[in-house]
């Protein structure tokens, strides 16, 4: 039995794209060179005119390898070693710190000076007291206020 050669050389190739830039080709023929495009590894500029047409990108054959893995793989299970002990790092540093502090970090520097943890609680606490009072006495300037604007409507509604 006799074996038949179905690869197109380059000039039937370039010949079916002249067809296909004249609009000479069916549906299906326009199907079928799209596809002999993909596979072919023949260049011209007509060929390459009509794979840029068609939206064709050849992708050359990889280089050889050097080794069991590219440098590329390498690098990049390199890059994820490393974000994950970063990630692990910053994790356990924090659980850490939360277990070592459980009412939170506190630092504070007085006049160039790194103070006590102890005061700085001290000094934190002392200061959220302070803002809660303002607010506190805020809320109650608000409430006499109002009493005040009540009062007042109430006056002027009577005599009308």
């Amino acid at each position: 039995m006799k074996d038949q050669d179905n690869k197109l050389t380059l000039q039937e190739t370039e010949q079916l794209c002249r067809l296909y830039m004249d609009c000479n080709l069916s549906v299906l023929e326009e199907t079928e060179l799209q596809y002999v495009l993909g596979k072919v590894p023949y260049s011209s500029p007509c060929i390459d005119e009509v794979r840029m047409l068609m939206g064709i990108t050849i992708v050359p054959e990889s280089k050889k390898r050097h080794g069991f893995i590219s440098i590329r793989t390498a690098i990049s299970i390199a890059a994820s070693f490393i974000v994950l002990m970063v990630a692990t790092f910053v994790l356990l540093n924090n659980i850490y710190l939360t277990e070592q502090n459980d009412n939170g970090l506190y630092i504070a520097y007085a006049n160039g000076r790194k103070v006590s943890h102890k005061q700085t609680i001290q000094q934190v606490t002392a200061d959220m007291k302070t803002a809660e009072d303002f607010l506190n006495h805020i809320t109650e300037l608000e409430t006499q206020e109002q009493i005040m604007i009540d009062n007042f409507i109430n006056q002027i509604s009577p005599e009308q």
